[in-house]
């Protein structure tokens, strides 16, 4: 009935296997995906906002452009091969450009390519085939790109390095009576608000898709790791039927076969106690040895079946006055000395009051066995109405637990008693759990060990 520990233990250590571990497993796996995930849904975003908002940046300078070349009627300027009046006309139509607010450079091309004017001379008469977003252009379709200073990837890409990044934007100047495409105007321009409303859109973007993705996660992780410990405790409840059925079998089976012999061999040894004086004492001994295997295979019978019993009101305070009186003799033969400090409201349980009187003799019987050279045994009840709860503690000054033990103690035929069978405290915990309430152990080696109770309050 005891757990308290003297001087050995008779668990045997058992290797574990390492079992597949769930909640790690999905803590990478879900991390990994929603961090992925998170990533990629922000950047497709980032990329569709930024060329959006250059877009439609582009489409209002594209009707700004378009309108001056229908007013000034420039159409016929792309397709002649004086370069001396397209230099000239396309300075003055450059000029009107120019008052365009960010625009930093233009350049004109004609419908095979090469570039008819530009704000630089260097490139007037050049043609350039690996520009994708001319051919776009020359298509019919107003194209658009972004780029940054220092990293030229096309040869008019050269700028002063006080323009950081810049928009491309190539506009395609339509002759409306034959409807082709005559030509294409270049403009570069540093739209320095659009660019910060990019920035700051496309910051908000991956704020957003971080936030979203790590509470996605944490929540994927609190379901999945609710559903990890309902399944480890559905496991260990199925663990735990499957031993509490073998421990019946051979409990009955142990009962049976034992039980007659062992009461003729304790009607022998009463016989041999009152006939041969001489042999008192190895009669007494027989008669004890008997009466503790006999405790050994009732308490083994009440532990392999589950708790069960007829709940109704009980008084804690006469309840636990009831059972202490009941032990009282077994104290004094110990030389322990009862200290008792009970709620004054007497609190009132709804219970089965032999299982709860079953579980404070364990726990008692406990704290004596660890004082065999005397002590205090200190009980208390405190009524905790704020949660609906009575509390109950049993504390001896005796040997104490050491803290590598206190996790053991609950497990089933763990014992560090020459005499315990261990699972007088396991039974205790079964017993109080299922009438709704907790059991939980505080030691200190030397110093004593206390139980705690902790059992509904009857509504």
């Amino acid at each position: 009935m005891s757990l308290y520990p003297h001087h050995r233990s008779s668990s045997i250590p058992i290797q574990e296997k390492q079992s597949f571990n769930l909640l790690r497993r999905f803590a990478l796996l879900s991390f990994l995906s929603v961090g992925l995930i998170s990533a990629v849904s922000a950047f497709l975003l980032s990329r569709f906002l930024t060329n959006n908002m250059l877009k439609r940046d582009a489409v209002v300078t594209m009707e700004f452009v378009q309108t001056i070349a229908q007013a000034e009627n420039t159409r016929g300027y792309f397709e002649t091969d004086d370069p001396g009046k397209t230099k000239v006309f396309f300075e003055a139509f450059f000029r009107q450009i120019a008052t365009m607010p960010e625009v930093v450079r233009a350049n004109v091309y004609n419908s095979d390519g090469s570039i008819l004017w530009s704000d630089d001379d260097r490139f007037i008469g050049h043609r350039y085939t690996q520009n994708p977003q001319l051919k776009t252009a020359l298509s019919g379709e107003l194209a658009v790109t972004s780029g940054t200073s220092g990293k030229p990837l096309k040869p008019e890409h050269v700028f002063d390095r006080k323009v950081p990044f810049f928009a491309e934007i190539y506009i395609p100047i339509w002759n409306v009576r034959e409807n082709k495409v005559v030509g294409v105007v270049e403009v570069y321009k540093v739209p320095l608000t659009l660019f910060e409303a990019i920035k700051r859109g496309n910051q908000l973007v991956w704020l957003s898709a971080g936030v979203g993705g790590l509470f996605l996660y944490i929540s994927l992780f609190w379901i999945v790791r609710r559903a990890a410990r309902v399944i480890r405790r559905q496991q260990e409840q199925l663990v735990e039927s499957e031993t509490m059925a073998a421990i019946g079998e051979m409990a009955s089976a142990v009962a049976h076969g034992i039980r007659n012999p062992l009461a003729s061999i304790r009607s022998s040894a009463e016989v041999a106690l009152e006939e041969a004086p001489p042999f008192r004492a190895t009669a007494e001994e027989i008669i004890h040895e008997t009466d503790r295997i006999e405790d050994w295979i009732r308490e083994l019978l009440a532990y392999s079946k589950p708790p069960s019993g007829t709940p109704a009101p009980i008084r804690m305070n006469e309840l636990i006055q009831s059972t202490l009186d009941s032990l009282d003799r077994e104290m004094k033969k110990k030389n322990v000395k009862s200290t008792l400090a009970l709620d004054a409201s007497s609190p009132l349980v709804h219970a089965d009051e032999a299982l709860l009187r079953h579980v404070l003799i364990s726990l008692i019987a406990n704290a004596l066995d660890a004082m065999p050279q005397g002590g205090e045994l200190v009980v208390t009840s405190r009524a905790e109405k704020e949660v609906g709860r009575v509390e109950i503690s049993i504390g001896d000054t005796g040997t104490g637990i050491p803290k590598e033990q206190i996790t053991k103690v609950f497990k089933p035929f763990y014992t560090t008693k020459p005499k315990g069978m261990g699972v007088g405290l396991s039974l205790a915990k079964r017993i109080i759990e299922r009438h709704g309430g907790t059991l939980r152990l505080e030691s200190e080696p030397g110093a004593g060990t206390t139980v705690f109770l902790h059992i509904p309050l009857a509504r």
